[in-house]
């Protein structure tokens, strides 16, 4: 086969599978009804403790207070979040998107449980790929308190 046939046709190939995926939005009961209870409480402020599980450093992976002020992580474990700069430290609204985020990505699987108060993800986990070891990440959010000013 010729390069440019074997291109053509690699390139039919992905266009289809691109199509072949399903856009629509997810049902509303896997993630609106308890995203529907956190936004309706409208807290701004709060802290909470994150720990991260991955096949990462050991630091990485040591719980952290989180704390959030009119809905920005201003800090982790103390640390300004300027200082810090890293993606998976997160407000609650930010793992809401994550979530739909790792969803548009088809994993092959998912564990999310929420705060039957509050309504936010308690615990993420999303396994994108089978065939990809230690890609896997997990996130555990406790300890949440909410100040409501």
């Amino acid at each position: 086969m010729k390069a440019p046939q074997f291109i053509f046709i690699l390139g039919m190939f992905l266009f289809y599978v691109a199509c072949a995926k399903n856009d629509e939005p997810f049902p509303e009961s896997t993630l609106g009804a308890d995203a529907e209870k956190w936004e309706a409480l409208s807290i701004k402020d709060y802290d909470y403790t994150l720990q991260i599980s991955c096949f990462c450093m050991v630091e990485y992976t040591m719980p952290k207070r989180i704390e959030v002020r009119d809905n920005k992580v201003i800090s982790v474990a103390g640390v300004p979040i300027e200082k810090v700069n890293d993606p998976s430290y997160r407000t609650i609204n930010g793992f809401f998107e994550y979530i739909i985020e790792q969803r548009k990505l088809d994993p092959v699987v998912e564990k999310i449980e929420y705060d039957s108060e509050f309504g936010f993800p308690t615990y993420i986990f999303f396994d994108i790929s089978e065939m990809i070891a230690d890609e896997e990440i997990a996130y555990t959010l406790t300890n949440f308190t909410p100040y409501y000013l």
